[in-house]
């Protein structure tokens, strides 16, 4: 081989390689999303000049085409006008027939194979691994590029338009916003993220779309104080619960005045003069059809603790803590007066609180009940029952057998769970 063929490979190459930096450039300013846009923008020096370039795609992919179209032109230009004749002598020594013809067609698979893996395939997958720093390398010199281009952008932007509205398009209309469910399935899949932090994230769009009332203690688990009560006798009833905040009502359950802390009582032991109503705060007062996240939003900009939950007739639904929205987000958290209601080992029946929801039911014990015009597992075991529950009733689901364990009144307030192999005593009910 001489030096003048060895000169034309090299040019060859470089030009499949140029063509290569246009495709990277391109794969990299397509694939960045718009928060890597936004963040570059702010860095200033080759942040700011990949941005705006990242946000005029119709500037950029003329750029790019212009550039890997001459790149393309030029390599196959040389393979065939300069590395096909001086390859054909090699093919006659070799009794190839047709020698210049087989050059010519040996040359342009080559030279096609490498356009391909080293021009277009290695550097977009790299691009794509890579998109930020690839962009903050290449970007700003293809803006350059794309300036001393101008006059040809120009016309091909024209055009492009011109054929994109011809087709009933919107030249001007960016990509489809990402939904929730893709948003969800990228953070699911991103291995860079942990584990923790996905199923945080996954609560909180679960969260944007529960209600409080799915998520708020039942009025008839409240613990409520009547205004009329002295201090010394709130103290009194106060001193055998475990909460810090008790709302307070009026002349019955749907007239709730506001609520009292704990600390506010601390010190009338001794106090039969002053009432309660003389003590009470303002109440944060939030409908049912409240969203979990909205309403976490509501009581931190109130700097409030507790809200009380009401109906669509304003009648008082139950209330519902901080710390119940938190929960939705992170996970239940457990103090020493919480009691765990996690299932037993296997095979043994456990022991859960019927007012938990469907969702929180399936989450602790993984038995999926069926969705219907109830919240709760002791609303799912009325409507299976078709009468009020007693101690011993027992519906059968799957393979598993649901019992009611307690009953206060006429509502059910646990539920054993039995497993396959655990055996269950009683009355069973539909």
């Amino acid at each position: 081989m001489d030096s003048g063929t060895a000169v034309d490979i090299l040019l060859v190459v470089g030009f499949i390689l140029m063509g290569g930096v246009f495709a990277a450039t391109e794969m990299a300013l397509v694939s960045l999303r718009s928060g890597q846009v936004e963040r570059l923008s702010v860095e200033g020096g080759r942040g700011t000049a990949v941005a705006s370039l990242a946000r005029d795609p119709n500037r950029f992919l003329s750029a790019v085409q212009i550039g890997v179209t001459v790149a393309g032109f030029f390599s196959a230009a040389f393979g065939a006008s300069t590395l096909a004749p001086s390859f054909a002598p090699t093919f006659e020594r070799l009794g190839v027939p047709g020698p210049d013809t087989v050059s010519l067609v040996v040359t342009t698979l080559v030279v096609s194979y490498l356009s391909l893996v080293l021009g277009e395939l290695v550097p977009k997958r790299l691009a794509l691994q890579r998109s930020v720093g690839v962009a903050r390398l290449f970007a700003p010199p293809l803006g350059k590029f794309a300036t001393f281009m101008t006059p040809v952008i120009w016309l091909l932007s024209l055009s492009t338009n011109a054929l994109v509205r011809l087709l009933g398009g919107n030249p001007d209309e960016s990509g489809d916003d990402v939904d929730e469910a893709e948003l969800r399935v990228m953070i699911a899949g991103h291995e860079d993220i942990p584990m923790e932090e996905r199923a945080i994230v996954d609560d909180v769009f679960e969260a944007g779309d529960r209600l409080l009332v799915e998520v708020m203690t039942p009025r008839t688990d409240v613990a409520f104080l009547d205004d009329d009560l002295t201090l010394a006798q709130a103290v009194e009833t106060i001193t055998t619960l475990p909460f810090t905040r008790y709302p307070v009502t009026g002349r019955d359950f749907d007239n709730i005045l506001g609520y009292v802390h704990l600390r506010d009582l601390l010190g009338h032991a001794d106090d039969h003069e002053g009432r309660v109503r003389d003590i009470v705060r303002d109440l944060v007062v939030l409908p049912g059809t409240n969203r979990v996240l909205g309403s976490l939003n509501a009581l931190r900009h109130r700097g409030a603790h507790l809200a009380l939950v009401i109906d669509e007739y304003g009648g008082t639904d139950g209330i519902v803590t901080l710390e119940d929205l938190i929960e939705e987000l992170v996970g239940d958290i457990q103090d020493e007066y919480d009691q765990d209601a996690a299932l037993a080992a296997a095979g043994d029946p456990a022991t859960v609180e019927a007012g938990l929801t469907l969702e929180e039911f399936g989450e602790r014990t993984g038995l999926e009940l069926e969705d219907g015009a109830y919240e709760t597992v002791a609303g799912y075991l009325l409507q299976r029952l078709a009468r009020m529950g007693e101690v011993g009733d027992q519906v059968v689901v799957g393979d598993h057998t649901l019992e009611v364990a307690e009953v206060d009144g006429h509502r059910i307030t646990r539920v054993r769970v039995h497993a396959p192999s655990e055996p269950a005593d009683g009355e069973s009910g539909e």
